[in-house]
């Protein structure tokens, strides 16, 4: 990560998390398993054309993991509600080495997940803001037009990172862990509703379980959990 990455990203963690909602950007080994779907596509089909969806890029620290798996005649999506995190991205598609050769590919919206409409489809997205931060209301704001969005053969991605969030809930008193206890809640009934397998990435600060999930018209397949 770039020093002109880490001062974008911590200053926005400091004066905005509540829209920051990480810790810090995701690691390498996180953001290649939230774009693994996408990875496994391209390997049994490297021509042909995807649409990719992606939920509060932040720095773009899954976007790279992105363009590294997107074929020639891949879309990109980025849906961001932070100002400044829009300004660093439009520069960054431009500049960026590893983001610079899909830049046509790539379009960068100032707007949130609920303004995805019907007509918005995408065979792959990825919600690349942290769960945790999220209240119930925000999970499901995010969770169900991103999921309405994917194609019957299309696959998402979520992650929440692990262990504090627990330990959270169980000292956090009153309201707040009540509010905590609602979004745990609202996570479990789209994990339970279209869910299809999980992975812990520990080499993350803090370690992250990702989730892969189906659209909301697929059946959902038991969920497996793995460790990367």
């Amino acid at each position: 990560m770039s020093i002109r990455e880490r001062i974008a990203f911590f200053g926005q963690m400091r004066s905005n998390f509540e829209q920051t909602g990480a810790l810090q950007p995701s690691s390498r080994r996180l953001a290649e398993a939230m774009a693994a779907p996408l990875r496994r596509f391209h390997a049994n089909d490297a021509t042909s054309a995807t649409r990719i969806l992606e939920i509060g890029p932040g720095t773009g620290a899954v976007t790279r993991a992105i363009a590294a798996c997107m074929g020639p005649h891949d879309a990109l999506d980025c849906y961001e509600i932070n100002e400044e995190f829009v300004r660093y991205l439009r520069d960054a598609i431009r500049n960026d080495a590893a983001l610079a050769p899909r830049a046509d590919q790539i379009r960068i919206h100032h707007a949130a997940a609920q303004e995805l409409t019907p007509a918005d489809r995408f065979d792959f997205a990825i919600c690349s803001a942290p769960l945790n931060n999220f209240d119930a209301v925000a999970i499901d704001a995010v969770l169900e037009p991103m999921l309405g969005a994917v194609t019957a053969r299309g696959t998402a991605t979520i992650f929440e990172y692990v262990f504090f969030p627990v330990l959270r809930r169980a000292i956090s008193p009153g309201a707040l862990g009540r509010r905590l206890r609602a979004a745990q809640s609202a996570k479990s009934k789209w994990l339970a509703r279209c869910g299809r397998d999980s992975s812990l990435v520990l080499r993350n600060v803090p370690p992250a379980r990702v989730y892969e999930l189906g659209p909301l018209t697929g059946r959902p397949a038991r969920l497996r959990a793995r460790t990367r």
